[in-house]
């Protein structure tokens, strides 16, 4: 592995042969890290260049970490582009959601590699221009939603009434979108996005450059509310050509938006997840969306028979990489590394070593304090109970889990992915994976906090 940036000269790599094919990660995550050394054929290396997504994170959830802004996202372009001129780069991935898979699609572009357009990648991620596209091509799918400017209060058109569901154009994790019951609520929320110029500046500057758009002040949406089923319709466009290969169904937490697993393969009848595949399929091919992954989050309303779009992401949803893998056999990164490659993919169906797989969300709607993690040599027990499952761990000994990244309503501290013969086999293993991790977590104490990380930072001196 290798990290680009920081005076590196990977051109100058004693150990690269000229038969290795090099991939630019831009904007790197975890699970890249995690994930992609497991699934490459040899002579696969990897070039990673971060840029921003952590400051960004921390701005919209008003952690600090404004100073640690990276330039601006069209001098980053040029910066990433100089470090890599005289390396022949074989592909150009992002898994990230902002702004990495738009970086990749420019960089792509500028090194004639396939990926899809900047322009399509930029609308797909801008919720208000994505819905003004939806509506042309699948107008059937999209509720009635109109853009508002927080600096110039909150106006609705005549056709939409409260109650409505608002949300910044750009933000993570779903941060920001919330049911909103009336005029004095929604104009509450303005001043928070007011703001925010550093965050959306990226994806301002991109789209001024390269979709001759601009957010401005521009910067929530609101829509009619959508109720039903869940899901995530996941596919690749290849040569113009989109192919779905998964629908993971999103179970939430009773009486909340939030998360508590991901199931796959659906529950819903097939001939239902037939009708999203195929409205997903129109609307990617007629956005002009092409050889990259996609992820669409859709609704069904059963008592309507109503499917609907919640909104498109253009890129892979890397938390779903190894249930297709656990259940199908293949992994979406094997997918993406072929795309990049302009190589036509090739999705193996039901030929993994599971029936069924989740991905469960470890969720607190409390705020406490980390007391206890697992250390490494628990994790690697839990491995050896659990051969193919995946643990992250997003909290951090002795803090707060309001520390992390959250949503602003509820807590999450991790994740653990697997794999049984059915729900019911797969439920039964969380249960007692769980136990086994051994976190705890306290209530807060301003008296116990500075206790729980001076043991955590005694630990890590001891090298426990």
């Amino acid at each position: 592995m290798e990290r680009l940036g920081g005076g590196e000269d990977p051109a100058k790599d004693s150990g690269r042969s000229d038969a290795d094919r090099i991939v630019l990660v831009v904007c790197p995550t975890h699970r890249d890290h995690r994930e992609l050394p497991l699934l490459s054929p040899p002579g696969i290396k990897y070039l990673f260049h971060d840029y921003a997504s952590t400051s960004l994170e921390d701005l919209i959830c008003n952690l600090g970490g404004a100073e640690a802004l990276a330039a601006d996202p069209l001098d980053e372009i040029d910066c990433i582009l100089a470090k890599v001129a005289g390396v022949k780069i074989a592909a150009v991935i992002s898994t990230d959601d902002y702004p990495g898979c738009s970086l990749a699609a420019v960089i792509a572009e500028r090194l004639g590699l396939p990926g899809p357009s900047p322009e399509v990648t930029l609308i797909c991620q801008h919720k208000y221009l994505s819905r003004v596209a939806q509506a042309k091509l699948a107008p059937e799918a999209v509720p009635p939603f109109a853009p508002i400017d927080v600096a110039a209060g909150a106006a609705l058109p005549h056709d939409l009434r409260f109650p409505l569901f608002v949300k910044p154009v750009k933000s993570f994790f779903s941060i920001g979108a919330e049911r909103v019951e009336s005029a004095p609520e929604l104009a509450a929320l303005l001043p928070r996005w007011i703001n925010l110029d550093q965050f959306f500046l990226p994806l301002d500057r991109m789209l001024e450059r390269y979709a001759g758009a601009n957010i401005g002040t521009k910067r929530l949406i609101a829509e009619g509310l959508l109720t039903g089923e869940q899901v995530t319709v996941e596919g690749y466009v290849h040569n113009g050509k989109a192919t779905i290969f998964g629908v993971v169904d999103s179970i939430m937490f009773p009486g909340t938006i939030a998360f508590s697993r991901f199931d796959y393969p659906s529950s819903l009848p097939q001939a239902v997840q037939v009708r999203m595949g195929e409205i997903s399929a129109r609307v990617m091919e007629g956005i002009g969306f092409d050889n990259g992954l996609f992820n669409i989050e859709m609704m069904y309303d059963s008592d309507a028979d109503r499917v609907s779009i919640i909104e498109i992401n253009p890129r892979m949803a890397s938390q779903f990489a190894d249930l297709y893998q656990k259940v199908d056999g293949t992994s979406s990164y094997t997918v993406l590394l072929d795309i990049a490659q302009g190589r036509a993919p090739c999705f193996t169906r039901r030929q993994g070593r599971y029936g069924f797989a989740s991905s469960f969300v470890l969720r607190s709607f409390e705020d406490y304090v980390v007391a206890a993690l697992p250390t490494d040599a628990d994790l690697e027990r839990l491995a050896c109970l659990y051969p193919d499952m995946r643990i992250e761990l997003h909290g951090t000994l002795g803090r707060r889990l309001s520390a992390e990244l959250q949503d602003g309503r509820s807590y999450r501290y991790g994740i653990v992915n697997l794999g049984g013969r059915d729900l019911a086999d797969v439920l039964a293993q969380f249960d007692a994976c769980r136990d086994r991790l051994g976190i705890v977590l306290q209530p807060i104490s301003p008296a116990l906090e500075p206790a729980i990380l001076a043991t955590a930072s005694e630990a890590v001196q001891l090298g426990a």
